[in-house]
């Protein structure tokens, strides 16, 4: 009998193992860490939280549950500083495994380019180059706006504000002089009386040049360069009776656009059209500048070839990333339509944007 109870009971726990349905298992998604080492802190803070802001926004909107990735997003502050770089990308990259990173400038990427090329990390970055850029890194891209681009928008702005009789104070500082050239040749080419006025860093008296533009008959005077000579030269054309109304700044250190003296028209270049400057500003409280479409992108763009790339749950390497943005050629992007050139270089559209009396206002898309 007791055998007969033991054989039953053997019997039954056999049947119920077979009955009994196995727990399925949760499948875990690869993550893809997207980095940027920009600066949150110190004299540029403003360019580096509309990059992340930028960044952020193209996560919370380029993402969902049906992707092949999870994807996470990893920021280093540098503060502007060159000399750190070298020591936050091996940060990023060997401590918090990011999978590709970003920076704000050419010349920051050109010092960690050799560190991405080592560990195999895509590498994006903006900047203005000019013609003669040359691929600085294996999986390096630069986005950005090409001089002869950005002299064409001011050319264009100037015709149709009515502007003639033009004075540039230009400075001779990195790439003002190949915009200011750019920009003179244009002009020349639409008839527009106008005069380039050179100045050198470090110069603080402008009152005998201005005195002579005016005597030579010159109406609007508009100022190429930065702080402190910029506001300096505003400040002396007041003072000799210039008014505000013929009286232009062109920005490129967009985070100072702000500082500029009130009734002063500012004219910046921003990519993105004026419905995203206005989402960023009202998600993130912060004026989008031209970091917050680029580095939208290059989320976007990130997102797009690891999911385009998935292969069983691993993760492509940079030559195949670096190979399929080759293969985009032409594409839109939130900076409008993003060419993708053989040397690396990602160009798109310049928007023009006025800042005055506080208030910016996007014109020329």
């Amino acid at each position: 009998m007791k055998k007969l109870i033991l054989i039953l009971c053997f019997a039954l726990a056999l049947t119920a193992c077979k009955d009994e349905k196995k727990a399925p298992e949760t499948q875990v998604k690869p993550v893809i860490k997207i980095g940027a080492i920009i600066p949150l802190s110190g004299p540029q803070a403003a360019m580096g939280e509309a990059a992340k802001a930028g960044m952020q926004k193209a996560l919370k909107e380029k993402t969902n549950s049906n992707q092949h990735y999870n994807y996470e997003l990893v920021f280093e502050d540098n503060q502007a500083k060159l000399q750190v770089m070298p020591t936050l990308a091996n940060k990023i990259i060997l401590q918090d495994n990011v999978d590709a990173l970003a920076t704000i400038t050419s010349a920051m990427a050109r010092v960690i380019a050799p560190i991405t090329d080592e560990k195999e990390k895509v590498l994006y970055n903006f900047s203005i180059e000019q013609g003669d850029y040359e691929r600085f890194g294996k999986y390096t891209f630069t986005q950005g706006m090409p001089i002869d681009a950005i002299a064409d928008k001011a050319e264009e702005f100037l015709t149709q504000k009515g502007m003639n009789d033009i004075l540039i104070f230009a400075e001779n500082i990195g790439i003002i002089g190949s915009l200011t050239t750019y920009l003179s040749k244009n002009l020349s080419e639409k008839n527009i009386r106008h005069n380039v006025n050179t100045f050198n860093p470090g110069e603080r008296d402008f009152r005998v040049a201005i005195e002579k533009a005016k005597a030579e008959g010159y109406k609007y005077f508009f100022t190429f360069g930065f702080p402190p000579e910029r506001t300096i030269i505003r400040k002396q054309l007041v003072e000799s009776s210039v008014t505000n109304d013929y009286i232009y700044s062109f920005c490129m250190d967009l985070e100072k656009a702000s500082d500029d003296n009130n009734n002063i028209t500012t004219v910046t270049y921003n990519p993105g059209p004026s419905e995203f400057v206005e989402s960023v500003q009202q998600e993130y409280n912060i004026d989008s500048t031209f970091g917050s479409a680029v580095f939208y992108d290059f989320v976007s763009l990130m997102i797009e070839a690891y999911e385009a790339l998935y292969k069983n749950g691993e993760k492509p390497t940079a030559e195949e990333i670096t190979t399929y943005i080759h293969g985009k050629k032409k594409y839109p992007c939130m900076s409008g339509i993003c060419i993708v050139n053989e040397n690396g270089f990602i160009t798109n559209d310049p928007v023009f944007r006025t800042f005055q009396n506080g208030k910016w206002q996007t014109i020329g898309e």
